[in-house]
C-alpha cells in the first residue's frame, strides 16, 4: 500500500472515530434543520439557525470543499460551547449542512438558542499557528485548533449570519502528516451571498439578520 493510501486509511479511520464520539442528542440538535412550532421565541422557534461560511485560503486559491475528507488527509470540524465555557474537553463534529452544494463552497449552519458562543475550528491535517491555538502531534493525523472566535445569537430573529471565516494558509516544509500550516483568521462580510443561501435552502426561516461574529484576539505567534 502506498504512503497516500495509508495516509487515507488512517484519516478515515479517524472520522469513524470522531462522528461516533460525536452522535449524541446535543450534536444531532446543533447539526439538524429546527422545525418551526409553537415554542416560545421569533416565529416559534427554540432554537435559532446560525449559517456561517468558511474558506482555506491556501497560498492565495481557497481550497475545495473544506467539510470532506481530502484524499490528503485534510478535513475541518467545530466546537461550539457557551462563551465562558472550557474548551478542553469539547468534542468536534461536522456542522449542518444548508444543502450539498453550498456546503461544498464551506456553507455550514448551526442550530442553537439565544446566547452567547464561541466556535472554534479543528482540522486534521492543520496547524493554526496563532497565540492561542492548539495543535496535537501524532504518527497518524496530527489536529490542530484554532482560537475561539465569539459570537450572540439573538432572540428577536430566526436566522442570523456571523461571516466568512477565512484562513490564510500555506503548505508547510514539515512533516508529511501537516499539509496546511494558517497563520492568520479574518472574519469577513458576505451577507449579499448569505442571502442567496438563505433563500435557496433556509427561506422557511424568514428575513436573515446579520451579527457578525468577532475574531480572536490573539496576535499571531512569531
Amino acid at each position: 500500500m502506498s504512503n497516500e493510501r495509508t495516509w487515507l486509511a488512517l484519516a478515515l479511520a479517524l472520522v469513524a472515530v470522531l462522528s461516533g464520539g460525536c452522535a449524541d442528542h446535543g450534536v444531532k440538535q446543533m447539526t439538524t434543520k429546527p422545525k418551526l412550532g409553537t415554542t416560545e421565541g421569533a416565529g416559534g422557534l427554540e432554537r435559532r439557525v446560525v449559517l456561517f461560511r468558511v474558506e482555506l485560503d491556501v497560498d492565495g486559491e481557497p481550497m475545495d470543499e473544506p467539510w470532506t475528507l481530502h484524499w490528503s488527509g485534510l478535513r475541518l470540524f467545530t466546537i461550539v460551547a457557551p462563551q465562558d465555557a472550557r474548551l478542553s474537553s469539547q468534542r468536534s463534529f461536522l456542522p449542518g449542512r444548508p444543502s450539498a452544494a453550498s456546503s461544498d463552497e464551506g456553507w455550514a449552519f448551526l442550530a442553537l438558542p439565544p446566547g452567547a458562543y464561541q466556535l472554534v475550528f479543528e482540522g486534521m491535517a492543520i496547524r493554526f499557528a496563532t497565540a492561542g491555538a492548539q495543535y496535537i502531534t501524532s504518527e497518524s493525523v496530527p489536529i490542530g485548533r484554532s482560537p475561539p472566535s465569539m459570537f450572540a445569537v439573538p432572540s428577536d430573529a430566526n436566522l442570523i449570519y456571523i461571516g466568512t471565516f477565512t484562513f490564510a494558509c500555506h503548505q508547510p516544509n514539515g512533516p508529511d502528516a501537516l499539509k496546511l500550516e494558517c497563520n492568520s483568521l479574518e472574519i469577513r462580510d458576505e451577507a449579499q451571498r448569505a442571502r442567496q443561501v438563505a433563500q435557496t435552502s433556509l427561506a422557511q426561516y424568514g428575513a436573515m439578520q446579520e451579527a457578525l461574529a468577532s475574531a480572536p484576539q490573539a496576535k499571531l505567534a512569531r
